[in-house]
């Protein structure tokens, strides 16, 4: 066999080695991203209350800020650094004012963020 062949055949097993590469990679299920999500301890509570949020599914080992929407302008503040599962439970005393209050949480960047409802009567 020529050198010239070789090196054409070399060649040839290089490209389909290339091609099942890429077509494996592309056919590899992903794992889904996760949604960063807020749980409070409960949906509804009475003004003055105590509850519990819990922050999952953020980035390990970041920092958290937190918000309330319908306040004018909303207030923000730093809510406290997820743990290495990407957890952080914070307890906190609903407000005095009877209202449904959406509570937000992301990092320093709004790349990751979440939000839930909590009903003050």
């Amino acid at each position: 066999m020529s050198e010239r062949m070789r090196t054409v055949r070399l060649l040839g097993v290089a490209i389909i080695a290339l091609f099942v590469g890429i077509a494996i990679g592309y056919f590899i299920p992903r794992p889904a991203p996760v949604k960063p999500t807020i749980t409070l301890s409960a949906a509804s509570v009475t003004k003055g209350t105590e509850y519990t949020v819990t922050l999952s599914g953020f980035p390990a080992n970041t920092d958290i800020y937190g918000w309330v929407v319908n306040e004018n302008p909303p207030r923000t503040f730093k809510a406290g650094t997820t743990d290495d599962q990407g957890k952080l439970q914070l307890t906190g005393y609903a407000l005095q004012t009877p209202e449904t209050w959406i509570l937000c949480a992301s990092d320093q960047s709004n790349q990751y963020w979440a939000s839930a409802a909590l009903t003050v009567t």
